[in-house]
């Protein structure tokens, strides 16, 4: 499997407080989904822990968490992956 191409389903600017949705299209014409994560999103998302005040997320192996984004930087980061053969691994199918 290798990328082809990718399309950033939300607007980057909603990265302070949630996910970017991204689809990746393979070579095969398969189209599989992923979300990037910085941690500014992730401190204002997700499940507290039980009697706290801090989130916490788990079990997601298609969440790609970055220091900082951009679409220059999710491109950069999914080619990476794809270079290191791991984009199945990092990608869900596309419901």
């Amino acid at each position: 499997m290798k990328l082809e191409s990718i399309e950033i389903e939300d607007e980057i600017d909603s990265h302070k407080t949630g996910a970017i949705e991204v689809t990746v299209i393979t070579t095969r014409g398969e189209k599989r989904w992923c979300f990037f994560f910085t941690p500014e999103a992730m401190s204002a998302c997700g499940d507290f822990i039980e009697g706290t005040s801090v989130r916490f997320h788990y079990g997601a192996s298609h969440m790609i968490l970055v220091s900082e984004i951009s679409k220059s930087i999710i491109e950069s980061a999914l080619m990476d992956i794809d270079k290191q053969g791991e984009l199945e691994l990092c990608t869900i199918p596309y419901e």
